[in-house]
């Protein structure tokens, strides 16, 4: 059961009202009085970062084909019915505010440490491509099986990608967005980049728009700046080196399910097809695994990929238990 806030509103109820009036026109007025709410408990913090998440699920702006239109029309119906509920219960929430919610800082923090207000962590499960928009007005497109961590507070706004790739499309601000990757990151504003993590911690970072530094160890070393339409990469105790482009680290069109390649071996492409593949493709013949292929391919849609490729390459598609294989006619 949930606590009651002052013995009459649920703090789920409150959270979610602050929620919606944090994103709205007074949200910079309201700023000490919000504050004061999140730090007075930690059940306050708690009940607003299960709306956070519950929010980062309904501001869904793009889905893999996966999902269809079909579902986000359905997600868009289900945040218009929520929206107006939200903003009536905002009043419930002033109402507690103006009775008087003192706080204390977060624990371990001094009294004028910064509150993170966006630290759910963002996640992507298999075959899923999304697109969250974050408080800052900033948005964050992942890859499959990806993760990104977001820390937002009055002076800061930090991410860090844990698995997988994303695209950030960082709006402006007075402070550049802190993006850690691996051992290093980089700081961007006002742009659009790239940024994919190997299992291997190499990290390679590419700019489609605006100015960005990237800096292969957080600690210590210079940045480098990255030009739109180039990439650079490092790894665990490497330094930063450039990435040519037809080297197709990052795919332009990825956020759609698609790579393009001029030349590549067909079970490196098979791999890539397979992190978004509910039932993996299997190539039995090294033969066939080592046949160079180049393309434009949807590797997210798995199935008709395996078929697309048999038809180039004239081979069978088993389908089995354990896998599409791919095999001679």
């Amino acid at each position: 059961m949930t606590k009651a806030v002052d013995d009459d509103y649920p703090a789920d109820e409150v959270a979610r009202a602050w929620l919606v009036k944090m994103r709205g026109e007074d949200a910079e007025a309201l700023r000490d009085e919000f504050d004061a709410w999140l730090q007075a408990s930690t059940e306050h913090r708690e009940a607003y970062r299960r709306a956070e998440k519950r929010m980062a699920a309904l501001a869904i702006l793009k889905t893999s084909q996966r999902h269809g239109t079909t579902h986000a029309e359905a997600r868009r119906g289900r945040m218009r019915g929520w929206f107006p509920w939200g903003a009536a219960a905002t009043a419930l929430a002033l109402l507690i505010i103006a009775i008087g919610a003192a706080g204390a800082p977060f624990p371990g923090q001094p009294g004028d440490g910064a509150t993170a207000f966006a630290a759910e962590p963002l996640e992507t499960q298999r075959g899923e491509i999304r697109t969250f928009r974050l408080v800052d007005g900033s948005r964050a497109t992942l890859d499959t099986d990806s993760r990104l961590d977001v820390a937002f507070s009055h002076g800061e706004r930090s991410v860090r990608l844990v698995r997988g790739r994303v695209r950030l499309s960082v709006a402006p601000g007075d402070v550049p967005l802190r993006i850690e990757a691996g051992h290093g990151g980089a700081t961007a504003n006002d742009a659009e980049i790239d940024l994919s993590l190997a299992a291997s911690g190499r990290v390679v970072a590419s700019l489609r728009r605006g100015a960005a530094e990237v800096r292969a160890d957080a600690n210590v070393g210079q940045t480098m700046p990255l030009k739109a339409g180039t990439a650079l990469a490092y790894g665990p105790g490497s330094r930063l080196e450039p990435v040519a482009a037809s080297a197709a680290v990052i795919q332009p069109d990825w956020t759609e399910g698609w790579a393009e390649y001029r030349s590549i071996k067909l079970g490196a492409l098979v791999a890539e097809a397979n992190r978004y593949a509910a039932v993996p493709i299997v190539i039995d013949d090294t033969d066939i695994a080592a046949r160079e292929v180049s393309g434009r391919f949807h590797i997210s849609q798995t199935d008709a990929f395996a078929d697309r490729i048999a038809i180039l390459f004239d081979l069978a598609v088993e389908r089995r238990a354990d896998g599409n294989h791919l095999r001679r006619r």
